[in-house]
């Protein structure tokens, strides 16, 4: 079964009532199984995995060992200005590829990820503990490089995992969110309901998952983590993103200080070319 978060379509017929039903009963009567085959469907990316970049190449690549694999992380430009960037769920850093650019034209070292189970990364599932990992250990890595990062760039899941990391990690640096799914697991359990799979069994991979990690899967939501609101946050969101609500957003930081840039009509993955945002980004950069 092939399953995608970012599929608007739906069962028909009744069928997606039958299939929440099917899943729900399964899930409650074989917890382990369903929690394994869960995983397969629901935490496997579906994004291209190859890819050659267009318009800049790496001029170093960098390995880095998680959990769950090798993760494979491109490094453009030079210098000690770093920022990271970080993709999506089934996107991978190409997705950055003309912020990239413009970012190393004004000097800045940019470390790209390609996600476990994304890009040219190890791996065929993948999951937002893991791109939490992943985020922590490149930037203790250049912590201890002595190249301490200066900002990170998180779009979509990629955000809500930056959100996530330590306090401590997030001091001290501009944090850029772009398309943030503010509600990240309602969003998911919407998704996975509409096609006909119970939340049930997507709660049973969850806590399948956070359960190695030591986590809490409901610690990982964005409104566990609105203190690091006082730090140096600017959310960037389009009016228009069919996957991560402009409303959400807006809402989240109704009684909060951080900028808010809105764009219009770009939705949720054109936004991160687009060249007066990435003019914006610039100039939170530069302030």
């Amino acid at each position: 079964m092939k399953f995608s978060y970012f599929n608007n379509s739906a069962n028909k017929f009744g069928l997606a009532t039958i299939g929440r039903g099917l899943t729900s009963a399964f899930s409650m009567l074989t917890p382990r199984l369903s929690a394994f085959l869960g995983q397969k469907i629901l935490m496997r990316p579906y994004g291209r995995r190859s890819y050659n970049s267009e318009l800049i190449q790496p001029d170093n690549e960098l390995k880095i060992l998680t959990s769950l694999g090798i993760v494979h992380v491109n490094i453009f430009g030079s210098g000690n200005n770093v920022i990271v960037v970080s993709h999506g769920w089934e996107d991978n850093s190409q997705s950055f590829q003309h912020m990239i650019l413009s970012l190393t034209e004004q000097g800045y070292l940019v470390a790209a990820i390609d996600h476990i189970g994304h890009g040219k990364s190890a791996g065929k599932k993948s999951h937002l503990l893991s791109f939490i990992e992943t985020m922590n250990l490149l930037v203790e890595h250049f912590n201890e490089e002595r190249t301490p990062v200066q900002a990170i760039i998180g779009h979509s899941m990629g955000a809500i995992a930056t959100l996530n990391l330590p306090y401590n990690l997030l001091s001290n640096k501009k944090i850029i969110l772009i398309s943030s799914p503010i509600k990240f697991f309602e969003l998911m359990f919407q998704k996975v309901e509409q096609v006909g799979i119970s939340r049930k069994l997507l709660k049973r991979v969850l806590e399948s998952i956070s359960y190695k990690y030591g986590k809490n899967w409901q610690q990982l939501t964005a409104e566990h983590h609105r203190e690091k609101l006082d730090l140096n946050v600017t959310f960037i969101h389009d009016r228009n993103d069919r996957f991560a609500p402009f409303d959400d957003v807006k809402h989240f930081l109704n009684q909060e200080k951080n900028t808010l840039i809105t764009t219009e009509g770009l939705g949720h993955r054109k936004i991160l070319g687009d060249t007066k945002v990435i003019e914006n980004i610039s100039q939170v950069l530069a302030s």
